[in-house]
Parts: C-alpha cells; structure tokens; sequence
C-alpha cells in the first residue's frame, strides 16, 4: 500500500501534467468567431474585458497577475486585430480605458459557448466523482496554489 507522502507526490505529478498538457493547448491558435486566429491567453484577456466591461490596463495587470508590459503588448496585438479599443477616460486624462469592440464582442461570446460545451464534455467524464471529490480537488489546488504564489513571489525579491 502506497503511503500518504508517495500518493501526493503522485498526485503533484498529475498537476504538473496538466501543467503542462494545458500549456500546449493554450499555444495552439484558433479562431473565435472571427477570421483572426487567437492563442488562448488573447481570447482569455477579451473575456477578462468583456467581464469587467471597461477596464484600465492596471486592473488587468491586478486580474491576471502579468507586469504591465506584457498587458501592453497583448493589448496592442487585439488592437492591431480590431478586438479591442482605447481610450483616455474623459473623466481622469491620466487613465486609459479599453473596452471590447463589436467583433471583440463577437469573439467573446464565441468564446464562452465554446467553454461552456468543452467544459460540459469533461464534465460527463467526470462522472464518478462527487461534488465533494470536486470541492475536495479545488481545496487541495488551492493550498498548492498558494505555495506556488509565496515561491514566486520570494524569488522576485
């Protein structure tokens, strides 16, 4: 019988998997309603504007956890593709707004219904587990997470 410590180490390698596995997924180019074709981290950044509806590129720093210039380059690539616009906000000249534009907005509902059939595809292969495995899995996610946020942070010192 395995021990507690061999079935954890087992189950950090299959996080590192899924590391990995969604990373290749992530850096495969496709098209999302529109004629552009978008790498994952594109289309996540629409809907990270499309929720929050007018964003300033510090709020997207804060929600993604990226430094500003790489929310710089990315919002450049969706303007170049005609996904986003920007804006000085009338109300304070120092800040920039950006918001979806209509086929930045037809890219991010595309995107969600695309999410919502994937999601319900692993769903139903999920189907041996309880919501209390799930909860259970996010608890422990969570706690690894959160490591894996301290080490970063402290080797950024």
């Amino acid at each position: 019988m395995k021990t507690r410590e061999e079935i954890f180490n087992e189950l950090l390698e299959s996080i590192y998997e899924l590391s990995r596995n969604t990373s290749a997924y992530e850096n495969i180019p496709r098209k999302y309603g529109t004629e552009d074709e978008l790498y994952m981290v594109e289309a996540h950044t629409i809907d990270l504007i499309g929720e929050n509806v007018k964003v300033s590129p510090s709020h997207l720093v804060k929600l993604t956890n990226k430094t500003k210039g790489a929310i710089s380059q990315m919002v450049d690539k969706l303007l170049k593709k005609g996904l986003v616009i920007k804006y000085k906000n009338p109300t304070n000249s120092r800040e920039v707004i950006i918001e979806l534009s209509e086929k930045g907005k037809q890219a991010y509902k595309y995107h969600k219904e695309l999410d919502r059939k994937e999601y319900g595809k692993i769903l139903n292969r999920l189907n041996q587990f309880s919501t209390e495995d799930f909860i259970n899995f996010m608890k422990i996610a969570s706690v690894v997470n959160d490591h894996m946020k301290d080490s970063t942070r402290k080797s950024f010192r």
